[in-house]
């Protein structure tokens, strides 16, 4: 059974009103499985706070996975974008 490998895709981070946002999408085998908008605190993701749209079960070796995998994109200086958004 060939192994499964899950890797980011169409990485941002956003800065709004101070606060450090992430949204990337999760492909498995080459197939986008999932996009997930999250705050960052300290650097890691606030999953109690993420917004995942399609298969959401994400396990909590997959989030460690997930972690590392934004942890080199943010060390890589990934694309940044700072909205002005007021509500």
């Amino acid at each position: 059974m060939p192994e499964t490998r899950m890797e980011i895709a169409n990485f941002a981070q956003t800065e709004i009103r101070g606060r450090n946002f992430v949204s990337f999408d999760v492909a498995m085998n080459g197939h986008v499985i999932s996009t997930i908008d999250a705050p960052l605190l300290s650097g890691r993701i606030l999953w109690s706070h993420a917004a995942i749209q399609g298969f959401g079960e994400v396990e909590i070796g997959e989030r460690t996975m997930l972690e590392a995998e934004i942890d080199r994109a943010l060390g890589e200086g990934a694309p940044r974008t700072d909205d002005a958004v007021s509500h």
